[in-house]
């Protein structure tokens, strides 16, 4: 009896604690406990790992391994996108040669008998151009006229339909024609300095060479272009632009020791001038003898140049614009 009253007891507390006790039956919770058996290629069954924790080095790399996937999954997308878009490319390219071939039929022209071959015009004069399509059936049409450095006037430049293409009688070819070289009358650009000169000219389309001259002018300004002014000249061409240096460099004379009387002419046969004349009544050369000069002889001066001279004696008693038996010497 006891022993069926602790079964009775026993089975009230699993009852009552069925939560507490829920779970497979001790059999199962045996077997589950058992790692599971698979079954190798060969028949023998192996045990399965069992479960373990990731780390979070793998935890990581799982999640990187499935980034991968979504983007190559991406890729597939792409992918079947770019074959749909090259497929309907190639059935509509298809059309347009169909359609191409159907309406523009490119070599079976040559068994058209109605058509004729347009020929080669460019560089033909416009006679020459006109007669050869008026042979062949086709209507001489000038569209253009453009200026051109090399070909002359009324050659023909370019034409449409191009050579070798298939017209109909009475078709028009359009033709552009030559009107030749442009032409400018060359200014004149005398007076301006060099840069404002070179300016002008090369705005006008010419290439400019520079020669530099010895002139009255000064230094730098331009003098005169090769071909003068007022010459028609055609584009592109070189023009000379001549500029002046200046004056010719002189030596300048010995004057010291000469009378002031003497200085202006023998200034004046080296292209020289006289310029101020200061006095000095300390000096102990006689009254009028030159005891100084600037610049100094030997000196290279542009013509047309002055010299200063210095002067013995009193300028009362020495005037070099008066003549000498003139001068009054307050001593005599």
């Amino acid at each position: 009896m006891s022993y069926r009253r602790r079964r009775g007891l026993g089975g009230g507390r699993g009852a009552r604690g069925g939560e507490r006790a829920s779970g497979p039956p001790p059999e199962e919770q045996a077997s589950s406990d058992v790692p599971e058996q698979r079954e190798l290629p060969d028949g023998t069954a192996a045990a399965a790992a069992p479960p373990r924790t990731q780390t979070l080095s793998e935890l990581f790399s799982r999640e990187h391994e499935t980034q991968v996937v979504a983007a190559a999954g991406g890729g597939r997308r792409w992918g079947r996108w770019l074959i749909s878009a090259v497929v309907v490319a190639a059935f509509f390219g298809g059309g347009y040669l169909a359609a191409a071939q159907w309406v523009f039929p490119g070599g079976r022209v040559e068994d058209d008998s109605s058509l004729v071959k347009v020929p080669e015009l460019v560089g033909l004069t416009e006679d020459e151009a006109q007669g050869r399509l008026d042979r062949i059936g086709l209507e001489y049409t000038v569209r253009s006229g453009v200026t051109h450095h090399l070909a002359p006037e009324g050659a023909v430049l370019s034409q449409d339909p191009l050579p070798g293409q298939y017209a109909r009688p009475g078709a028009p070819i359009y033709v552009s024609l030559s009107r030749g070289p442009e032409l400018h009358v060359l200014p004149d650009v005398s007076g301006l300095s060099e840069r404002q000169a070179a300016i002008v000219l090369e705005r006008l389309g010419y290439e400019v060479a520079i020669e530099r001259t010895t002139h009255t002018l000064e230094g730098g300004k331009a003098v005169q272009t090769r071909p003068e002014a007022g010459t028609e000249l055609a584009v592109p061409a070189e023009v000379t632009l001549v500029v002046s240096e200046g004056r010719p460099v002189v030596q300048v004379p010995e004057l010291v020791g000469r009378h002031v009387d003497d200085a202006q002419g023998a200034l004046s046969g080296a292209g020289l001038e006289l310029g101020a004349i200061t006095y000095d009544p300390q000096a102990l050369e006689a009254p009028g003898r030159i005891v100084g000069q600037y610049p100094p002889a030997g000196y290279s001066l542009r013509e047309g140049g002055a010299v200063e001279v210095r002067v013995a004696g009193d300028v009362n008693r020495v005037d070099p614009t008066r003549r000498w038996f003139e001068r009054q010497d307050p001593d005599s």
